[in-house]
């Protein structure tokens, strides 16, 4: 039975990645087309405001693309997995990424239960491999907000150098979304085409922010709405904004550069317990299962993960400084 479900899985991960191949390939022939696909992608992903305009152009993109994309784009999608895989630029969309985990979690459970000496060990291999997919994520999409807030102070100094030169706030948006390189193109480009298509700058600035929910941008957004509510110089506004990025961006380098040696230290402490536990387990499980056979060995493991949780709380309250 168990055999059965590893070669169904192994099935529908290898149909997964040659259809992930299959995108990236086919996206890379026709320049266009993946522009298109991917403006599709970002509406289709969706913020909270304006959904009823976007829908609707959405609905007349679906119009014209083949059945293959009609199709994928007709699968019930997760907004905020969504806009991360879109981030990344990996050409699936959520349900197809769950799917896909799912099946490498199968394939982990599989694998261990035939070659690791017990089931929960195989159960845990089968999670590790279902999470690392999601947690390769997470870590993507933090190398991608760290590198727009290092972009947004030179888009906010151009983005300043348009309106002083008489050009609208929506026209210095598109000069953005040309001019610099990804991942500041994408989502500014994603940005005025919402204005584009009919929704008010207010809900554009509000998407923006819930796709890049980062402090710095937020910041940005606010004074942009309330420059046009109010009015003022807003050169001298984004001047300022822009000013305050940096000095932010390099005090952090500073607090990483200090903290170093912590982070490095609480990587050692908290990983060095489980890579022995996982080394003896594999080469001595007779030794090392006293811990579940044996009630003192209850008491040492449960000791044993209050204080790793003890010792990481107590070790990243002292490297994390809120900035």
């Amino acid at each position: 039975m168990i055999t059965n479900a590893l070669y169904i899985a192994v099935f529908i991960f290898t149909v997964a990645v040659i259809q992930v191949i299959y995108l990236a390939w086919s996206e890379s022939r026709f320049v266009e087309k993946r522009k298109v696909k991917k403006r599709l992608m970002y509406i289709s992903a969706g913020g909270k405001h304006g959904q009823e305009k976007l829908i609707k152009y959405r609905k007349g993109v679906l119009k014209d693309v083949g059945a293959f994309e009609r199709f994928i784009f007709s699968i019930p999608r997760l907004s905020e997995l969504d806009n991360l895989l879109i981030k990344i630029k990996i050409p699936i969309n959520a349900s197809l990424f769950i799917l896909l985990s799912v099946a490498l979690g199968m394939i982990g459970f599989g694998l261990g239960n035939q070659y690791l000496p017990h089931i929960l060990a195989a159960v845990f291999v089968g999670l590790v491999c279902m999470l690392l997919p999601y947690l390769l994520l997470k870590l993507a999409e933090k190398n991608y907000y760290s590198k727009f807030n290092e972009q947004l102070p030179e888009a906010l100094d151009l983005l300043s150098r348009a309106v002083r030169s008489g050009n609208a706030l929506s026209a210095g948006l598109g000069m953005i979304a040309e001019q610099i390189e990804d991942p500041i193109r994408s989502e500014f480009a994603a940005t005025v085409d919402e204005i584009n298509l009919g929704l008010t700058m207010t809900e554009a600035m509000e998407n923006l922010c819930e796709r890049v929910p980062i402090a710095d941008l937020r910041f940005f957004s606010i004074a942009v709405l309330v420059q046009k509510e109010t009015g003022g110089n807003i050169g001298e506004i984004l001047d300022n904004i822009s000013r305050l990025i940096r000095e932010r961006i390099q005090f952090k380098r500073h607090v990483s550069a200090l903290t170093a040696e912590g982070r490095l230290s609480a990587i050692v402490l908290i990983g060095l317990p489980i890579f022995m536990f996982v080394y003896m387990y594999l080469t001595n499980f007779e030794y090392l299962s006293l811990l579940w056979t044996e009630q003192l060995g209850h008491y040492m493991i449960f000791g044993a993960i209050v204080m790793q949780i003890i010792g990481t709380y107590v070790i990243k309250r002292i490297v994390d400084i809120d900035i």
